[in-house]
């Protein structure tokens, strides 16, 4: 030992109990292999060895780096760390400052070149016995979490816990709460609309005055967590093949899925937050689910596809029109977001600028539009047709428009599932698709063919009033009754009647 340092004993105990060492008993045992003085004594009661993060050890580490310390000892090495490489790094720290190192248990001392090499060799057994413990606990948990029993934590919302038991083991598990849980089905009708996101139903959630839990406003994030997760899904055969489908490994069998529990998913290699849920483990909970397996599926497709293809665009009613008066290239609507203001709108020329393109920059949606209004108002005002304006749809067109909206709900329901699609899947997609779009041109067509103009009472202002008020679909085929074609400059606007 260094002249004129300190001896140190240092002891620690994690957990008092009968079959577990005292300090006091620790203490005892060091001071019989001390030298002649009164050494220093450390001690840290509750603290593991698995790390350093302790307050006495990092005072002896401290008094050891100040050179106060020349020897320190331990009654075992596990009481110093349970870690080769914390460990290693302390014995490190003593031989840069000159500290000796004994253990009484197991003879070591290293100030002899075998006590090293043989401390060394017993840390490694030290280790071995700690990863053997954890690899029991961590199995001893998958078993129980693979069984449904109740692994911790608060009750997701919806659900409160209750006392329950498990193959004659006493746990617990979930149970409704009947206005939260209400909740939560008000937010998957919400979000299996293909044109609501989940900021759009966090903002209906705060108008209505619906609060989460402890209080505050529903974030997106807290609702999309919610409607990921499978713990509100009446789990059936259906669900069974989603989550086969997607790498998931699966604790029950599918005749389990009977379309009543809901699911536990624990995380595995995978991330349950993104799209992919590889090394994940589906297990079936004690617990009734909220949600029906359609509805569940429907929303979380929606969130996998992760594309804005599930939302309609609102292309411009002129699409097909409207032309560059220019070079004779069609002019394409383009729309720039804006947080503060609405949205700006702009007609671009489609043909390529430069030298050799077009001079046609770009002019206000808003402006055009209403400037083809007012023609189309103007020509109506003139023709003076004796059929009086119709404001409400025929039955006729009423089942057409029906039949419309059936359309784009079928091919948006096929859009979700795309990102899912296998190729045998994808060719009906797309043949179902096809034929679809066909049959939408075709009601649109018929559509078109509707449209009655005539006189009205007041007039071209009365018109222009009646035309701005029809929907895109309504506009769109008022254009291609009366418009052959429409081309725009900087400064004006030309158009080619039908009529």
């Amino acid at each position: 030992m260094r002249e004129g340092a300190a001896e140190a004993i240092y002891a620690r105990q994690s957990v008092d109990r009968a079959d577990s060492i005292s300090i006091e008993s620790q203490i005892e045992f060091c001071r019989r292999e001390a030298a002649a003085g009164i050494p220093r004594i450390y001690t840290d009661r509750g603290y593991s060895g698995k790390n350093t993060d302790r307050p006495a050890f990092r005072e002896l580490m401290a008094d050891v780096s100040g050179g106060k310390i020349g020897r320190v000892i331990v009654y075992r090495l596990d009481r110093i760390s349970r870690s080769v490489l914390d460990f290693a790094g302390i014995i490190d720290v003593f031989q840069r400052h000159g500290v000796d190192f004994v253990s009484t248990m197991e003879k070591f001392d290293t100030g002899a070149p075998i006590g090293k090499a043989m401390l060394m060799i017993v840390m490694i057994f030290a280790q071995l016995e700690r990863e053997t413990i954890q690899q029991r606990v961590l199995d001893a948990y998958l078993s129980r979490s693979r069984r449904g029993f109740y692994m911790g934590g608060r009750a997701p919302y919806g659900f409160t816990l209750r006392e329950t038991a498990l193959d004659g083991v006493k746990t617990k598990m979930y149970a409704p709460v009947p206005e939260e849980a209400e909740t939560v089905r008000r937010i998957y009708r919400l979000y299996a609309d293909p044109l609501v996101s989940f900021g759009e139903v966090a903002q209906r959630l705060e108008a209505q005055g619906i609060e989460k839990r402890g209080g505050g406003s529903f974030s997106r994030s807290r609702i999309r967590e919610l409607v990921m997760n499978p713990v509100y899904v009446r789990a059936d055969r259906q669900i069974y093949a989603f989550f086969k489908e997607q790498g998931v490994l699966l604790a029950n069998p599918e005749e389990d899925f009977s379309g009543c529990n809901g699911a536990y998913l624990y995380s595995g290699s995978g991330s349950r937050k993104g799209a992919s849920l590889q090394g994940c483990t589906l297990v079936l909970a004690p617990h009734e689910g909220l949600i029906d397996s359609e509805s569940w599926l429907c929303c979380r497709r929606k969130c996998l596809s992760g594309s804005p293809l599930s939302r309609p665009v609102k292309a411009s009613w002129l699409a097909g029109k409207i032309k560059c008066g220019y070079c004779g290239y069609a002019l394409a609507l383009k729309t720039y977001h804006c947080k503060t203001k609405a949205d700006n709108r702009y007609y671009l020329c489609t043909h390529k600028q430069g030298p050799e393109g077009c001079a046609f920059r770009s002019l206000d949606a808003g402006f055009v539009e209403r400037a083809i209004l007012e023609e189309i108002a103007g020509k109506l005002d003139n023709l003076r047709l004796s059929e009086p304006f119709r404001t409400e749809p025929s039955p006729q067109e009423r089942r057409l428009r029906e039949r419309q909206e059936e359309i784009q709900l079928e091919i948006s329901g096929l859009l979700d599932k795309v990102p899912l699609a296998s190729p045998a899947l994808m060719t009906h997609i797309n043949r179902r698709a096809a034929f679809l779009e066909e049959e939408k041109q075709q009601i649109e067509a018929r559509l078109s063919r509707m449209v009655r103009p005539s006189a009205h009472p007041a007039g071209n202002a009365g018109y222009l009033e009646d035309l701005e008020a029809l929907s895109l679909c309504d506009k769109r085929a008022a254009a291609d009754s009366l418009l052959e074609s429409v081309h725009a400059f900087s400064d004006r606007i030309t158009i080619t009647w039908k009529i």
